[in-house]
């Protein structure tokens, strides 16, 4: 996650009219790296699991007319790459995103309305039907359609599903029963006063933090977007909560861990329960093919109401794209069902759009899983998911959130002068 500072915001250019017509797919010559002048130019940060570039195979083949010069860079490389290109002139036509880029990169003008050249249709059906309300949402930013959802992630409770039977354990379903199935599940096996078998992954990260604050009925941001909120009382409640999931019997799982999945805990099984996204289904099963059957997947316990935060990969056609019609019609071919499936054939993520999440290969049992048809359950938590808010403080806003959540779990400040100390920077983003 980008965590500097963000550049004014840059003009946004209007798409030509000739844009509007789909069938216009040859758009001018584009500055991109060499590339082609009658070429839809794609940029992926998706990786080596890139469930785009198997469907731009397909996509070439119905369109044997269009060439794509697709371009794959590492996440770190493409999170800075992008607004570059932007204001150089150099933009592609379509581009994947981690949706936590989101607000940065529509404060900076890098994003082009999609609202424009879409009329409100996506494959020839209106785009609200084809989304969950927290996506909907997730796409808007001051009343311009600025991203796509491509797949989603949003949080679910992972656990050990043997290990909880072993124990006579039921899967909790709130805060309080959590607590008390932590310190039940959790073992100290050497004795040295520290949970070093099945424990509860705590991660001090605003993904985590904002979840717990959601279900107590808080916010990040004022409705308004102009001051902080989460130094509130739901604040507190939910810093005060993750102090106390510490206690019952959690692995604080920090940057220095390594892997944010928590994978090689999972392995040697000082993990037995965390909260994460669809796309730990497929890390689970690529990284410990020996846990097949023991792990399930259920609805994250809450407190006052359900909540988490709502991310995944997004599609943007980037202000200034040379040939916006053909991104548009390659968006558009990327989200049909056929491909949609390849998020998760390919990538193990679950798919974005509703129509997806009904296809068979989602709605089967699962062997890793126990038999379990498991992402009924993300897209149940899908359906009370809310994105981080569209400001252009939001990188320097998210870490001070989770400098806040480090100082309390870690050093032991309490939660509401961790929370005042960030609100502070947060209010003095917001102003910027």
């Amino acid at each position: 996650m980008n965590t500097g500072k963000t550049r004014k915001p840059l003009k946004a250019a209007a798409l030509v009219a000739g844009a509007l017509a789909l069938s216009g797919l040859v758009g001018a010559c584009s500055a991109n790296d060499g590339a082609n002048s009658d070429a839809i130019v794609v940029w992926d940060y998706y990786g080596s699991s890139s469930p785009v570039k198997p469907a731009l195979d397909l996509f070439e083949e119905s369109h044997p007319d269009v060439t794509i010069d697709y371009q794959e860079y590492d996440y770190d490389t493409f999170q800075n790459k992008l607004a570059v290109a932007v204001s150089s002139g150099a933009a592609p036509d379509l581009a994947t995103i981690d949706m936590v880029w989101t607000p940065v990169y529509a404060a900076q003008g890098v994003l082009s309305d999609i609202s424009e050249i879409s009329q409100g249709e996506l494959n020839g059906e209106p785009i609200e039907s084809q989304y969950s309300k927290g996506a909907l949402e997730a796409m808007e930013y001051d009343g311009r359609t600025i991203v796509l959802p491509y797949d989603f992630d949003a949080y679910a409770l992972y656990y050990r599903k043997d290990i909880l039977e072993q124990k006579g354990l039921d899967v909790p379903t709130t805060h309080e029963e959590l607590l008390n199935v932590v310190e039940e599940m959790s073992e100290d096996t050497d004795g040295d006063g520290k949970v070093d078998k099945y424990a509860f992954q705590l991660r001090p990260d605003t993904f985590e933090f904002s979840q717990f604050l959601f279900q107590e009925g808080g916010s990040l941001v004022t409705e308004d977007g102009t001051k902080s909120a989460f130094a509130s009382p739901e604040g507190v409640d939910a810093l005060e909560y993750m102090g106390r999931l510490m206690d019952a019997g959690s692995v604080y799982w920090g940057p220095d861990e390594g892997d944010s999945g928590g994978l090689a805990g999972i392995a040697d099984e000082r993990i037995g329960m965390f909260l994460n996204g669809p796309y730990m289904m497929g890390i689970l099963k690529d990284g410990v093919p020996e846990q097949s059957g023991k792990w399930a997947v259920a609805d994250a316990p809450f407190s006052k109401e359900p909540g988490s935060y709502l991310g995944g990969t997004g599609l943007v056609i980037p202000t200034g794209a040379k040939n916006p019609a053909g991104g548009w019609e390659l968006a558009q071919f990327l989200l049909q069902p056929a491909q949609q499936e390849l998020v998760y054939t390919k990538a193990g993520a679950a798919p974005a759009t509703l129509e997806a999440l009904e296809l068979p290969a989602l709605t089967q049992a699962d062997p890793f899983f126990d038999g379990q048809v498991p992402f009924p359950v993300f897209e149940k938590a899908l359906e009370s998911a809310q994105p981080f808010p569209y400001v252009a403080g939001w990188s320097d806003i998210d870490q001070a959130i989770t400098d806040g959540v480090v100082e309390t779990l870690v050093q032991g400040t309490s939660p509401e002068v961790s929370l005042r100390k960030a609100a502070a920077t947060a209010d003095e983003a917001l102003q910027k």
